[in-house]
């Protein structure tokens, strides 16, 4: 995935919501080397918190053509990452999250401990 990416994507609808990359994520990440639950991207006060979930093979952030190992911290919405041997612009992997979470209005809510029923390693 490439960055043709002109406009940045309006964090504001996505809000409080977290989106997990991987082989069987909302965001699928289609790479025999990326994990199922690879990686997260979570909205958190208008900001790009993007986390490693301990996968096998990492997450690295694409910087002055270097690859850089992450994981965990907030990111650009144009920051280049490589998940399992493919590059992704955090833009573009958001702009799927907003097509995914378009119907979707409470599966990817963070659980904020309140009203929360399980435990948070239930999930």
């Amino acid at each position: 995935m490439t960055n043709k990416t002109k406009t940045i994507i309006d964090l504001e609808p996505l809000e409080g919501r977290t989106f997990i990359l991987g082989r069987d994520g909302h965001i699928y990440i289609d790479s025999k080397t990326a994990s199922k639950h690879h990686a997260e991207i979570r909205i958190m006060g208008g900001r790009i918190r993007l986390r490693d979930l301990g996968s096998t093979n990492g997450t690295f952030l694409l910087k002055n053509r270097k690859l850089v190992q992450f994981t965990e911290g907030f990111v650009n919405p144009l920051q280049p990452i490589v998940i399992g041997n493919k590059p992704y612009v955090i833009n573009d992997l958001l702009k799927i999250a907003t097509e995914f979470s378009a119907g979707d209005t409470d599966a990817t809510q963070i659980e904020t401990g309140a009203d929360s029923g399980s435990n948070a390693a239930g999930g």
